[in-house]
């Protein structure tokens, strides 16, 4: 601790060798412990670099960063006061700063590995997470070549090697057998060496884009299955609290499948993506509060209290409400109720849409779920990041014999809005798909083509 209550963080630096200090910025021993715990994760190489690129503050409270190029000081303001504000600008000057100098002729490790830094600056972890199982295959058989040795017969020869490898654990069948990665996995592998490709063309570092073609493999699942609601009741049924048996005795707790319906609901009730609803949160649930009508008081009768004597009790009222958002008694659901899904990213447009059609999904939303956990879908206190294998045991639980994704709920929101006659301009603006995209994949499900058709063209 310094003698300002501060406390720092002393290290040897491992360049120089000489003892160096560097400040946590705060005055919270546990505080300290935390930066101390993520300087240690850095490893000796980032400490050196934090120490040629340091992080001051100047005496009118602005921030900036200063570091020592060809023998000469530079500084970089920051333009901001805020302590945060200036980590996170000064972390991503450094990182521009560091970068290696571009090779006169790139290998392809070196092209896709600038470009997966690019996708892990720019992108959530959900995105960049998984493309490291599509980079590391890449640099593994290819990534000796140069980039203007990337021609078709080395994509053929790829695709001819990567379907000799394994699978990933996660999809063994169920021998235990792993197999071998599929010719769609390959083709994903050199989708990303493409987009890498033309991204180094537009930054200059390669002379001429990529000219090569990937031939996709057969679908290996079925793409267009859809839920019946006498299937969808089953499933929700399904995620009813129940007694957990272990070796034939009943513990103490009930299964909790109070996630796995909320994701049913609000996905059939919305047509939404799986990213949009498992990152919803409560404050982008909108229900509109209920109107008071009148109060009327309630005469005070006596009563006999515990003694036998009698008591006047307190005034008490009687409060009527108009517009309820779910009336119980009547059934009747209020209007104005939605789920705002926020901006999203790209081409992946989340609306806000109306939920206050939906009886059950309106009881869930005013009376279910945990409000203490920021996330409208959570368990065990902790937001949800996959339902992927509690979608396939409450399927096959309720005896749903269709491949149920994520994904299979949306397309089961959109089959029956068709199905019901519901214009598609109507649906493209309700879930914020394209009508040409809607047209292409569900025209089948419309009911005027079928009776405009007739039996004019059947054989009797």
């Amino acid at each position: 601790m310094r003698s300002d209550s501060y406390w720092e963080i002393v290290f040897e630096d491992p360049e120089s060798g000489k003892t160096r200090r560097q400040s946590t910025h705060t005055k919270d021993q546990v505080e300290a412990k935390k930066v101390l715990g993520d300087f240690m994760r850095e490893g000796a190489a980032n400490a050196a670099t934090s120490t040629k690129y340091r992080l001051r503050q100047r005496k009118d409270g602005y921030w900036e960063t200063r570091w020592t190029e060809d023998g000469k000081a530079q500084r970089r303001s920051h333009g901001t006061k805020d302590h945060k504000a200036a980590l996170a600008a000064h972390d991503t000057l450094v990182k521009e700063l560091s970068r290696p100098e571009i090779p006169a002729r790139p290998t392809v490790a070196w092209v896709v590995d600038q470009y997966y830094d690019y996708i892990c600056r720019d992108n959530a972890e959900s995105t960049s997470g998984p493309m490291a199982a599509n980079v590391r295959p890449l640099k593994e058989h290819l990534g000796h070549l140069y980039w203007d040795e990337v021609v078709q017969d080395t994509v053929d020869e790829y695709i001819e090697w990567r379907m000799t490898k394994p699978r990933w654990k996660a999809h063994q069948n169920f021998e235990g057998q792993y197999g071998t990665a599929s010719r769609n996995t390959a083709c994903k592998d050199l989708r990303v060496l493409r987009a890498a490709l033309m991204r180094a063309r537009k930054n200059r570092y390669t002379a001429y884009p990529p000219d090569f073609s990937i031939v996709e493999g057969e679908p290996v699942r079925e793409t267009k299955a859809w839920l019946t609601m006498e299937e969808l009741e089953r499933m929700i049924a399904a995620c009813d609290p129940r007694p957990i048996i272990v070796n034939g005795k009943q513990i103490d707790r009930e299964r909790d499948r109070s996630h796995i319906e909320a994701f049913l609901l609000i996905a059939l009730a919305t047509g939404a993506r799986k990213e949009a609803i498992l990152s919803l949160t409560w404050d982008q649930v909108y229900i509109p509060e209920a109107k008071l009508k009148s109060v009327t008081e309630i005469p005070p009768v006596p009563v006999h209290d515990a003694e036998g004597k009698l008591v006047m009790p307190k005034r008490s009222t009687t409060r009527a409400y108009t517009d309820l958002p779910l009336d119980y008694e009547t059934g009747e659901i209020g209007k104005g109720a939605y789920i705002d899904f926020g901006a999203g990213s790209g081409n992946k447009r989340r609306p806000a849409i109306p939920v206050g059609q939906n009886w059950r999904l309106m009881n869930y939303l005013l009376n279910g779920g945990d409000r203490s956990q920021p996330y409208v879908i959570s368990y065990r206190g902790k937001p949800v990041k996959s339902l992927k294998k509690g979608l396939a045991e409450v399927a096959k639980e309720a005896g749903v014999k269709k491949p149920v994704s994520h994904h299979t709920m949306k397309r089961t929101a959109i089959t029956h809005m068709v199905r019901a006659g519901v214009p598609f301009n109507v649906i493209a603006e309700a879930v914020n798909t394209t009508e040409d995209v809607l047209k292409k994949h569900y025209s089948m499900h419309r009911p005027d083509i079928e009776a405009a058709l007739g039996d004019a063209l059947s054989i009797k």
